[in-house]
This record gives structure tokens, sequence and C-alpha cells, in this order.
């Protein structure tokens, strides 16, 4: 009975310990290839969210803000892409390390996607067709600001 008691003390705190190690992905982040500067929140389910804060080349030809021309639905390519949702619905999962089962949209398609933290300090970023995880793509970000 004792050993019973104590596996299942040693099993819940093991559990407690592992949601504890959570990684802060919170702030924001130099995408991979240094063009945009993506600022990570949760929201108010404590969820990760993404936003696009910052541009290498804020405006077009024109001279006038980029907006997001690609996006599939034509009212909303006059939307900007300063302040463009990236990101959204990571949630946490401590049985992998990784946010998963989240959204991220680039270039007009939205992709599935997972992020963790790597050991080096850089988060870790795969977004992937939805039907089949293994097409996608990789990038690594830099923290700039927590």
């Amino acid at each position: 009975m004792k050993k019973g008691i104590l596996a299942f003390i040693a099993v819940f705190a093991m559990s407690i310990a592992v949601r504890a190690a959570e990684p802060n992905v919170l702030g924001t982040w130099l995408v991979g290839d240094k063009d945009y500067k993506i600022k990570v929140t949760k929201n108010s389910k404590g969820e990760l969210e993404g936003h696009v804060v910052w541009l290498k080349e804020p405006n077009d030809a024109n001279g006038k803000p980029k907006t997001d021309i690609v996006n599939p639905d034509p009212a909303k390519r006059n939307v900007p892409v300063k302040g463009l949702k990236i990101l959204w619905n990571f949630k946490y999962n401590p049985e992998t390390g990784y946010y998963e089962d989240g959204k991220v949209y680039k270039d007009g398609k939205t992709y599935c996607g997972k992020i963790t933290l790597n050991e080096d300090g850089t988060l870790y970023l795969k977004g992937f067709l939805c039907s089949a995880k293994f097409l996608g793509k990789k990038d690594t970000w830099t923290r700039v600001s927590e």
C-alpha cells in the first residue's frame, strides 16, 4: 500500500514539475530571414498568438505601408502587414514540450504549426500542411526583447 501511495506521489510531483517547466516564448522575435519581428503574447485563453510589429521594408514600391495583398479574401488585402496576426491557437503540451495545435499564416496561406524554445534560447517554429505534418518548413527565431 505504501509503495502505491509513494508511486502516485512521485508521478504527481513529476507532472507538476513538467508543467512548471513551460518555456517562456513570450516577447519579440526576429524571424530567421531577419525581415520581420513578431511579438508573441498569450491571449485570455492562455494560447499563444503572434503579431507583426516590425518590417525591414515597411513600405511597398509606391511608398505606402505594405498590406496583405496575397490574402485569399479580397476584402482583407488592404489590411496592413504591420499588426497582422500570423500565429494563433498554440497551446502548451507538457508531454512533448511544444506549443501545438496552432495556426501559422504566411504569404496568403494558413498552416498548422508547433513551437518550442531551443536550448540556446532561440525559438523553433515548424509550419506544415495540416493534412501532412511531414510537409512543411522550419524556422529559427532570435529573441530581441521579452
